[in-house]
């Protein structure tokens, strides 16, 4: 009895340092999983009741926050300080499927953010003091710049909360709604990564102080993040391949 007791937490102990070492394979898995999902999402939506949708792109989002808390987390503590900052998000937006109320939803927006914003600054401790260019380190920086448009999109919806009429949108065909969560997912996303990437396609439309400004900042967010992370990156992998060459005799 004790031999398998044993032998099961060495399994377990070899599972979970796996885990850690693809911690952030899996976070990008599941970034990659919500951006492809949501418009699913959206074209699905006529065909099924409105809170199935809602309930689809929650368990996405909450993936992601759970994916994050394991990327984020060495220690028992760190865990418990992620899960601390993740669940109360998840709760409130949960509670807000049932109850409907903006308060509940600008409260989730904004642990969400919170969470969010810790997850990147660890990621990009993480990759500032790697000294080599790794599957991991690229996988990081790709977690990073995702991560990025995700926030901004819950941050754009907490601003369509509080002062609504924010945004603009310029095609007539269909009615748009910049709320993170549900069939509309689509449209705080789009926004997002449309201006993290520069293209300023021009259908939708900031048209508060507070929106443009924050348009502003991921803009320029994207563009630096871009230019430093190439530097480091490089910088490193010229290092890395300087140090490999072994001398001339």
């Amino acid at each position: 009895m004790g031999t398998d007791r044993h032998a099961a937490f060495r399994l377990t102990a070899r599972w979970l340092a796996a885990m850690r070492h693809h911690r952030f394979d899996v976070l990008l898995c599941a970034l990659v999983l919500l951006l492809l999902w949501t418009p699913v999402v959206r074209l699905l939506g006529p065909l099924w009741p409105p809170v199935l949708s809602k309930i689809t792109v929650t368990t996405l989002f909450c993936l992601v926050l759970l994916s994050a808390v394991f990327a984020v987390s060495q220690s028992r503590r760190s865990v418990l300080f992620a899960l601390w900052m993740a669940v109360p998000g998840i709760l409130l937006y949960e509670i807000n499927l049932v109850i409907g109320w903006d308060v509940m939803l600008a409260a989730s927006y904004g642990f969400s953010i919170a969470f969010l914003g810790y997850t990147i600054v660890v990621i990009l401790r993480f990759l500032f003091v790697e000294q080599r260019v790794t599957g991991n380190t690229i996988y990081a920086s790709l977690c990073v710049y995702l991560l990025l448009g995700v926030l901004w999109s819950t941050a754009y919806s907490l601003i369509e909360i509080l002062e609504p009429g924010s945004f603009t949108f310029g095609f007539a065909d269909e009615v748009g709604q910049m709320r993170f969560g549900g069939g509309d997912t689509i449209f705080p996303i789009y926004y997002s990564f449309v201006t993290l990437t520069t293209l300023g396609y021009g259908d939708i439309v900031p048209t508060l102080g507070t929106a443009r400004m924050l348009s502003v900042a991921e803009a320029v967010t994207g563009q630096l993040y871009l230019t430093v992370l190439v530097a480091r990156l490089v910088g490193l992998h010229i290092s890395q391949s300087v140090r490999e060459v072994p001398p001339e005799d």
